[in-house]
């Protein structure tokens, strides 16, 4: 008796040992891809921007569709707070192909600096984990998007936790169905929890700012 306790004892350790070698090389895979990725859109950027113009919108208008095809690279994402090094470019759509390689950009949801809401999703973890620290942005804080040659800022207004069936975030008035935008916002939606293991329990944590400069 007391040898097989002991060769139960040896085979969970080693089980233990072992998947936990699985979740490293799994984050390992999980974010050599998705550096690849980012250093792909970046390439993209440098020879799509600047000097195609016809694919800015007017910003007065509301976009019903983006020009922008799923997986093409849209812009870079800066946070200050974040530091120097935060950069991660932002790719059309929210799939989980998508989320791999970088934010994603709501299809349907307004283009920088338009009129109506620019929301964008990320990974909390995993794949980068571009939005891993959107819990630290306070009411006040910048939210610059590099898109076409300009710079645009928005300033963070409101932080807030939501179910994942409450869509409307992304809407062009967040929350207001049927209602039309007369402000250029932004909202970043992550979950709120960073551990996978409790994903289906997790909440969405919600980011939402106003243009102040163009």
């Amino acid at each position: 008796m007391p040898k097989l306790i002991r060769l139960v004892g040896v085979v969970l350790i080693l089980s233990g040992v072992f998947l936990g070698g699985l979740r490293i090389y799994q984050a390992w895979w999980q974010n050599h891809d998705y550096s690849q990725a980012q250093e792909d859109m970046r390439h993209q950027l440098s020879r799509s921007q600047p000097g195609h113009e016809e694919l800015a919108p007017p910003e007065h208008t509301v976009r019903k569709a983006s020009p922008y095809r799923e997986g093409q690279a849209l812009a870079v994402l800066r946070i200050p707070k974040f530091g120097a090094g935060y950069r991660p470019v932002v790719g059309e759509g929210v799939s989980q192909g998508d989320l791999a390689k970088g934010p994603g950009h709501y299809p349907g949801s307004a283009l920088p600096g338009e009129i109506g809401n620019f929301a964008v999703a990320g990974h909390r973890t995993g794949w980068g984990q571009p939005f891993n620290r959107l819990d630290e942005l306070k009411h006040g804080d910048s939210v610059v998007v590099e898109w076409r040659g300009r710079d645009l800022t928005y300033r963070v207004t409101e932080t807030k936790k939501v179910q994942p069936t409450q869509v409307g975030v992304a809407l062009p008035v967040p929350d207001r169905p049927g209602v039309k935008p007369d402000k250029a916002l932004i909202t970043l939606t992550t979950c709120t929890d960073r551990d996978p293991v409790t994903r289906k329990y997790r909440l969405v944590l919600v980011v939402r700012g106003e243009l102040s400069e163009r």
